[in-house]
């Protein structure tokens, strides 16, 4: 009798051959494991309703007069169209700037097919603005990660849903400092014009400045007027076509004197509908419309959106 041991040494180089292809197939599903696959579909653009409805009626049609091949082709595009549309297509060509509705508070979102940027993400004492408002935003959007996240100072309408987003969401980059501007992303640069320290919190707010779809922005944050006086003498020649008013339209900011400088085409108030505050405060509304600057309000329209394409 030949003993069992003496027969395992014949099949050891299997056993080696079996070996190695555990392993390969182990590390390959551990490969497999950590990439992620999911896709975000949001939500379908009215481009899509109307071609899916036209395809479907064509079929039915064609069902009618008998052109069953032709039907059956038609019935075939309609699962395209549905893979296509939950496609992040439409990130390839457009640009937009949206202010997202978070109610008394900042959120301001940057986007084109190379970067996504949120400044400030509001703050909700009772609900999660994060969960509940900008990650839902995102994904409805089709947007899969933020590259930067920017909150410009510390009160909680402008930083507090920051720890929940960067716990629940992909953001590779988290700036909060003066000395991170100013910040240049592919052909995009953030300037912060709020170049002096100061006591008060929101005075130290980053201001920031920058050229988007051919027009520029001012992002005054919370900054008073003293801010912007002492703005104005450092940039003497500074211009804008958009300005996000200061600290909600509240009358500590938004100075004649600066509006008369910055001759902006538009004002954008990023406050809560029947804020406790009472902001827009009535004298900063009365400045804009004496100037003639259409005033676009987050608490009457919802989140505003200015967007171009790219081609």
């Amino acid at each position: 009798y030949v003993s069992l041991g003496i027969i395992s040494l014949y099949f050891l180089p299997l056993v080696k051959t079996l070996g190695f292809f555990s392993k390969m197939f182990l590390n390959l599903y551990t490969l497999f494991a950590k990439i992620d696959l999911k896709i975000i579909t949001g939500s379908p653009s009215i481009l899509f309703y109307l071609l899916f409805y036209f395809a479907y009626f064509l079929f039915v049609y064609l069902k009618e007069i008998n052109y069953e091949k032709l039907a059956t082709k038609v019935l075939l595009t309609l699962p395209l169209l549905i893979v296509v549309s939950s496609l992040p297509i439409h990130n390839l060509y457009e640009q937009a700037i949206y202010f997202i509705n978070v109610g008394q508070g900042d959120a301001i979102l940057i986007k084109n097919y190379e970067y996504h940027i949120l400044i400030d993400t509001g703050g909700n004492l009772y609900f999660d603005m994060a969960e509940e408002v900008l990650i839902p935003f995102f994904k409805k959007k089709k947007i899969l990660k933020l590259d930067y996240l920017i909150t410009t100072h510390n009160d909680f309408d402008h930083n507090g849903a920051a720890p929940s987003l960067l716990e629940n969401f992909s953001v590779k980059s988290y700036l909060t400092k003066k000395e991170d501007f100013p910040l240049e992303i592919k052909q995009l640069t953030l300037e912060n014009l709020n170049i002096i320290n100061y006591d008060n919190d929101n005075d130290n707010s980053l201001v920031l400045y920058f050229k988007l779809m051919k027009k520029e922005w001012l992002l005054m944050g919370d900054a008073s007027k003293v801010v912007e006086e002492d703005i104005l003498n450092n940039f003497p020649l500074l211009n804008c076509n958009y300005l996000k008013i200061g600290h909600h339209g509240s009358n500590t900011s938004t100075s004649e004197n600066f509006l008369k400088s910055l001759t902006p085409q538009e004002a954008i108030i990023s406050c809560g509908l029947n804020n406790s505050y009472n902001h827009p405060h009535p004298d900063v509304i009365n400045l804009l419309n004496k100037y003639d600057i259409t005033i676009r309000r987050t608490d009457l329209e919802g989140t505003i959106c200015y967007s171009s394409l790219t081609f």
